[in-house]
C-alpha cells in the first residue's frame, strides 16, 4: 500500500492513503468511505457579489452547502474540460472507416517503410 506524506498550508505533515479505494481484504469501499480518506486543498476566490448570491441560490436548491455545490460544478466541468480536449469521438462514418482500417489495414506506402527502416536502424529491432 503506497502511503506519502503531504505538507499542509501551516507546513504540517499529514497521511493519507494512495489506495483509498480498497478495505483492507481488497473489496471496494463505499463512495462515501472513498471519500473518507481524501487529502483537501483550500481554494480562494474573488467573484462578483450577484454571482455569489447565484451560487448560493442554487446551492440551496440542490440542498448542498456552497463549498459542495462549487466542488461538484467545479469538478464536473473540469472533467468534461478534459474529456473534450483527450478524447476522440467519431461519427458513425468515422467508426466504420476506423474499424475497416484496423481489420484490413492497407498495404504501409514508401514514406511509411522509409520511416519503420530508419526506425530500426535508430533504434533497432
Amino acid at each position: 500500500m503506497l502511503k506519502t506524506k503531504k505538507k499542509t498550508s501551516a507546513g504540517r505533515s499529514s497521511r493519507f492513503e494512495g489506495t483509498a479505494s480498497r478495505r483492507k481484504d481488497g473489496t471496494p469501499k463505499t463512495a462515501a468511505e472513498a471519500r473518507a480518506k481524501v487529502a483537501m486543498s483550500r481554494l480562494e476566490a474573488r467573484i462578483p457579489t450577484p454571482v455569489y448570491a447565484t451560487m448560493e441560490r442554487a446551492a440551496t436548491l440542490r440542498g448542498l452547502t456552497l463549498t459542495a455545490y462549487v466542488t461538484a460544478i467545479m469538478g464536473e466541468d473540469a472533467r468534461r474540460t478534459i474529456e473534450q480536449t483527450e478524447i476522440i469521438q467519431l461519427s458513425r462514418e468515422g467508426q466504420i472507416a476506423f474499424a475497416k482500417a484496423l481489420i484490413s489495414p492497407p498495404e504501409p506506402n514508401a514514406k511509411l517503410r522509409a520511416a519503420a527502416k530508419r526506425h530500426a536502424e535508430l533504434f533497432g529491432r
